[in-house]
């Protein structure tokens, strides 16, 4: 009986406890985990883009060589937009701004389009294989998906690319022309 008493307070004191006990509040993302996002994208883009750099200049791109490279950078950016499209909603007024996005998402997307421009001059017929491995459907989705958590970022990023707009039209990268108005 005695040992009942206790038991009773036992549970009563846990119960409190587990009820005063501070339940984390989950963080809510913001600019700065876009920006994070985009730089692990330059990471990625950092170490292919050179390799591809290296076959032109060495004279030994075809589409054997450059198929591979091209297909890691597809999945570079597919990775990103995934990581993109997890963040759900971003708190637009923390972490940076939208120009910052934009001044960092558009030096990669214009050495993308420079280096596979440099491609196709090096392996011509190469355009084909960027449709079928998806290039332009994914710079799209990366697009699409920064547009979607930062309104208004689209308009940014095309007024950094107009330089590459031609390359883009001779690439027929038709998806990322029209993402951005150009």
């Amino acid at each position: 009986m005695f040992a009942s008493r206790y038991f009773v307070s036992f549970l009563a004191f846990t119960g409190l406890a587990v009820m005063a006990s501070p339940t984390p509040v989950e963080k809510r993302a913001d600019v700065s985990d876009v920006l994070e996002i985009v730089d692990t994208l330059k990471t990625s883009t950092s170490s292919i883009l050179p390799q591809l750099n290296a076959l032109v200049s060495a004279e030994k791109a075809t589409e054997e060589t450059v198929a591979p490279l091209i297909s890691n950078l597809v999945a570079a950016l597919n990775t990103a937009s995934s990581s993109l499209a997890s963040l759900g909603s971003v708190e637009a007024t923390v972490g940076g701004t939208a120009t910052d996005v934009a001044n960092a998402v558009a030096p990669i997307i214009s050495d993308i389009v420079t280096t596979v421009n440099s491609v196709n001059t090096a392996v011509p017929g190469v355009v084909g294989l960027l449709g079928s491995l998806g290039l332009d459907l994914a710079l799209n989705q990366v697009l699409t998906g920064l547009e979607t958590l930062l309104s208004g970022v689209l308009n940014l990023v095309a007024q950094l690319l107009t330089d590459v707009a031609g390359l883009l039209r001779s690439l027929s990268l038709g998806l990322t022309l029209a993402s951005l108005g150009l």
